[in-house]
């Protein structure tokens, strides 16, 4: 297959000209070709998260609180729909949790999830078996051990 690879690249340098684009339609209207340089014999690697991880599913856990209070309680479900279902809590503060659905949409990597306006826009890196909440712009949170960020998949 390899050998192959190499002999079309060839032949494909040979009727160029200077490394123009060849004129493969001069007898029968076929469109030129243009030749592009091999880089490496290796296909992309084209495995993640989005395609990979069996993300379906319910994650939950008890996330850092700034507002005094004694953590950030979240639930999110994902489905395969690409909508959520979101469960917030304020522990200490809120007397009974909020409940929030939309969509959310991958990044182009497919690590990355985005929920719509109603979840705030926010962030999480899909891993296996888990989440980790990430700031706005998709980086790691700061101010607590990034233990602190993760939410485990519970279904």
């Amino acid at each position: 297959m390899k050998q192959l690879l190499y002999l079309f690249a060839f032949v494909s340098l040979i009727a160029c000209k200077d490394g123009k684009k060849a004129d493969a339609g001069q007898n029968n209207n076929e469109p030129a070709v243009e030749v592009t340089e091999l880089q490496n014999d290796k296909a992309p690697d084209m495995h993640n998260s989005a395609n990979s991880l069996d993300w379906v599913g319910e994650y939950s856990g008890i996330l850092s609180c700034w507002n005094g209070c004694e953590g950030y309680k979240h639930i999110i479900e994902l489905k395969k729909d690409s909508t959520y279902t979101l469960t917030l809590q304020a522990l200490g503060i809120d007397d009974k949790p909020r409940t929030l659905n939309g969509k959310f949409n991958w990044s182009d990597n497919g690590s990355i999830i985005t929920l719509d306006a109603e979840g705030d826009h926010l962030k999480f890196k899909v891993m296996e078996n888990m989440l980790k909440k990430l700031d706005k712009f998709g980086n790691e949170e700061q101010g607590a051990p990034q233990a602190k960020y993760l939410l485990h998949k519970v279904q």
